[in-house]
């Protein structure tokens, strides 16, 4: 059995980039790369590499790129034995037709089947869930199946990591079943309903998670750092100065070490700083989960930022 079990959204993102003008209605010539995503599905890559012992639980088409997806998670170490693929459904994608300047130009998402991510799918994954020491769910699982999971797994901490704003919403009910919590501003302002402009109203979004029975609240603050509080504990951490290739990958990183750190036994403090050691090396590449990312390099990364 995993110690850590994530449940949540695998998507396929597909990018053209035109190596010149784009020209509307021509078939342009240029570069397209296809790349596997989903916040859910990062997760447990980024766990998997930092050698956590982790399985995922997913819905994705019955297609070519849902069984490769599935495939490159086994080859790296994850369970992927309740990853369900969907005959009459495609694998949740995301087409993006860049500009010459890198500018996106026009975007199509299809994402329908991460809504047939169902309670009868956890049901199979139960003896799984009940012995896993964390779960993790991302927001893209819908109110429903999200109360069914808290139902079944009461006695089993569960971390949330929201996804995006509008996606918040549908946890915003069940804050006080989360043993853990990892929303941007955005999000925390949504799940709190709240607006968070300055310090102060980070501390007092972060006590009003902390009365709903959260026992860890982290909030990430993009170029700031993070914010992080429980009972005892309370602060920001800066991040240190370092090139950015691209931040895309940052808060699944982030969401990943604080899985990993709470099975490995690390009180808040040591894992605010083990989160923004694994989101700065995702940010060295542009890459949605750095392959570099290993139980080493975030010790080595670690040291670094709190000799800073």
């Amino acid at each position: 059995m995993s110690d850590i079990t994530v449940i949540g959204g695998i998507a396929v993102d597909i990018e053209g980039n035109p190596y010149d003008t784009l020209r509307r209605g021509e078939s342009n010539p240029g570069r397209i790369t296809i790349s596997y995503g989903g916040v859910g599905r990062n997760i447990a890559e980024n766990l998997a590499r930092m050698g956590a012992e982790v399985s995922f639980v997913s819905a994705v088409g019955s297609d070519f790129v849902g069984r490769m997806a599935a495939r490159e998670l086994a080859d790296l170490g994850v369970n992927t034995h309740n990853i369900h693929m969907l005959e009459d459904e495609n694998t949740a994608m995301y087409l993006s037709i860049l500009n010459n300047t890198n500018d996106m130009e026009l975007a199509l998402c299809n994402m329908d089947v991460l809504e047939r991510i169902s309670v009868h799918m956890i049901d199979k994954a139960l003896p799984l869930l009940k012995k896993s020491k964390m779960v993790g769910i991302d927001a893209n699982l819908t109110d429903d199946v999200q109360a069914y999971i808290m139902d079944k797994l009461s006695g089993v901490p569960l971390f949330l990591d929201p996804v995006s704003a509008p996606k918040a919403q549908r946890s915003k009910n069940h804050m006080g079943k989360f043993h853990t919590i990892k929303p941007n501003i955005g999000e925390a302002e949504v799940l709190s309903g709240m607006n968070i402009s300055n310090e102060k109203d980070l501390s007092a979004a972060g006590t009003y998670f902390i009365n709903q029975g959260v026992t860890r609240v982290f909030i990430t603050l993009n170029a700031r750092g993070v914010y992080y509080k429980d009972a005892k504990e309370e602060g920001i951490i800066a991040p240190e100065r370092a090139e950015v290739a691209s931040a895309t990958g940052a808060g699944d990183a982030f969401s990943a070490a604080i899985m990993d750190s709470f099975v490995k036994g690390r009180d808040i403090v040591e894992t605010a700083f083990y989160g923004m050691a694994a989101s700065s090396i995702a940010m060295e590449t542009k890459k949605a989960v750095n392959p570099k990312m290993s139980a080493k390099r975030l010790e080595e990364k670690l040291q670094l930022i709190k000799e800073k």
